[in-house]
C-alpha cells in the first residue's frame, strides 16, 4: 500500500515493482532521475505557489495501491472509431478495437520512443508528473508517418473500476510532418469509488501537422485525477486542446505548449461545470519561443453549491518572439453563494512587436437577459438553465468535429438542463 503523505512509500513501492521497458539504460535513467526528482520535491501543498488554492489533504488522506490487470466490467457505447480502452491504467484487450502498427501500447512501444519520451516535459516539474515517469506502466503511443492522415476519430478510454487503487499513465502523440489526427481521451469512473489517476499525455507535433485533442472527464464524484498534457510544437504546425471537466472530487490539469517553429499555432478550450464540492484546478501555458506564433485561450466555468474552481494561465513571450500574437479569455459563472472562482492570467512579455491580451471575468447570470426572458413569459427556474447553458455551450461551438461536438452538447444539457421546467 501506498500512503500518499509519505514521500518514502512512494519511493520504496518502486523499488518493488517489476516494470516494463527496465533493461533499457535510457528509460531507467529517465526513472531514476525521476525519483530522485519526487524525493526533492515531494508532493505539491498549499505553500507551493502554484498549488496555494488546491488543497489535497483530502487525496493525502488515503491508501493507494498499484493496479494489476483486470477486464473491463462496465457496457461502452459502441462506435466505428479505432477505440482502446484502458481499465485501471492497463490496457484492455478484448475490449480495445483498432490497434495497428502506428496505434500501440506503451509498454510494446518504449524501445521505439526514446527520443520522445519526457522531451515536453517542464524542467521544473511537481511530484505528481515526476511520479508518473517513475511509475509508468502503460499508455497509448500514436505515432504518424509523415503525411500520414487519421480518417477516423482515435478514441481513447480510461476506466478506473477498483477502489483505493493509482494508476500512472503515460501517453505519446508524435504527429510527423503534414500529418493529422484527432484524439478523444475520456476519462470515466464508477460511481462512488476513491481512486487516483495520474496521467500525462505528450504530444510532439512536426511541421505543419494538425493535432485536434479532447480531454473529456467524467470521473467518479470521489475521485483524485492529476493530469498533464504537454505539447512541443514545429514550424506552421496547428494544436488543438480541448479540456472538459464534469466530475471527480478533486482535479488538477496542467496544459502547457511550446512553440518552437514560426508560424506555429495552439488552441486551448477549457469548460468546467462544477457541483457538490468539487475542486477543479487548470493551469495552462503558452511559451512562445520565436516569432510569427500565435495562440488563442478560451476557458469558461460554471460553478454550484460548494464547488471551486482555480485557473491559472500563463503566456509567455521570449524576447526574440517579436510579431506574436497571443488572446487569453478566463468567464467564471457562479451560481451559488458559496462557490468560488479563483482566476490568475499572467503575461510575460520581453519582446516589443507583439499583440497580447488577457481578460477575466467573475459574476452572476445577467440580470437584463433574465429580465427578458422572463418578460417573454418563461418562469425564472427555466430562464436561469437556459442562459447557464449558453454560457457553457460557447466553448462548445468551438469544436469542429461534429459527433464530438454533438456528443458534448448532450452531456452539458444533461448536466445543466436536467431541472429545466416547464418554460411557462
Amino acid at each position: 500500500m501506498i500512503t500518499a503523505n509519505e514521500t518514502q512509500s512512494w519511493l520504496d513501492s518502486h523499488g518493488k515493482l517489476s516494470l516494463p521497458g527496465s533493461e533499457l539504460t535510457w528509460l531507467s535513467s529517465q526513472r531514476s532521475a525521476a525519483l530522485e526528482h519526487f524525493e526533492s520535491v515531494g508532493l505539491p501543498g498549499v505553500r507551493d505557489e502554484d498549488w496555494r488554492y488546491t488543497n489535497l489533504r483530502a487525496l493525502k488522506s488515503n491508501d493507494y495501491q498499484l493496479t494489476s490487470q483486470s477486464s473491463l466490467s462496465i457496457e461502452l457505447a459502441p462506435t466505428d472509431n479505432p477505440r482502446l480502452v484502458f481499465v485501471d491504467g492497463l490496457l484492455d484487450k478484448k475490449a480495445s478495437t483498432g490497434i495497428s502498427d502506428n496505434i500501440t501500447r506503451l509498454q510494446d512501444s518504449f524501445s521505439q520512443v526514446e527520443n520522445e519520451f519526457g522531451s515536453t516535459l517542464p524542467k521544473n516539474q511537481h511530484g505528481f508528473t515526476a511520479l508518473n515517469t517513475a511509475y509508468a506502466q502503460d499508455g497509448y503511443v500514436l505515432n504518424l508517418d509523415a503525411g500520414q492522415v487519421l480518417d477516423r476519430v482515435l478514441e481513447i478510454v480510461f476506466v478506473s473500476q477498483s477502489a483505493d487503487t493509482v494508476s500512472h499513465t503515460r501517453n505519446l502523440i508524435i504527429a510527423g510532418a503534414n500529418s493529422q489526427c484527432t484524439i478523444v481521451e475520456r476519462h470515466i469512473g464508477a460511481d462512488g469509488i476513491v481512486y487516483l489517476s495520474n496521467i500525462v499525455t505528450e504530444i510532439i507535433a512536426g511541421d505543419n501537422a494538425h493535432v485536434d485533442h479532447y480531454k473529456i472527464q467524467q470521473e467518479s464524484n470521489d475521485a483524485f485525477h492529476m493530469g498533464g498534457v504537454f505539447i512541443n510544437q514545429a514550424k506552421s504546425s496547428n494544436v488543438k486542446n480541448h479540456n472538459i471537466a464534469l466530475s471527480g472530487l478533486v482535479t488538477r490539469n496542467d496544459i502547457a505548449t511550446n512553440l518552437l517553429g514560426q508560424g506555429a499555432h495552439m488552441e486551448m478550450n477549457g469548460l468546467v461545470v462544477g457541483q457538490g464540492r468539487q475542486h477543479i484546478d487548470n493551469h495552462t501555458e503558452v511559451n512562445h519561443a520565436v516569432p510569427n506564433c500565435t495562440s488563442d485561450e478560451y476557458y469558461k466555468t460554471v460553478l454550484d453549491d460548494h464547488s471551486r474552481s482555480v485557473f491559472r494561465g500563463r503566456i509567455i513571450v521570449a524576447e526574440d518572439a517579436q510579431l506574436t500574437n497571443a488572446d487569453q479569455q478566463n468567464n467564471n459563472l457562479l451560481l451559488s453563494a458559496n462557490a468560488e472562482a479563483d482566476c490568475k492570467p499572467q503575461l510575460e512579455i520581453y519582446a516589443d512587436d507583439v499583440k497580447c491580451s488577457h481578460g477575466a471575468t467573475v459574476g452572476q447570470l445577467d440580470p437584463v437577459s433574465l429580465f427578458y426572458l422572463k418578460s417573454r413569459g418563461i418562469n425564472e427556474a427555466s430562464a436561469n438553465a437556459l442562459l447557464t447553458f449558453a454560457f457553457a455551450n460557447e466553448v462548445i461551438e468551438r469544436i469542429n468535429v461534429e459527433s464530438v461536438r454533438q456528443e458534448l452538447t448532450h452531456l452539458i444539457a444533461g448536466e445543466l438542463l436536467s431541472g429545466l421546467e416547464e418554460l411557462v
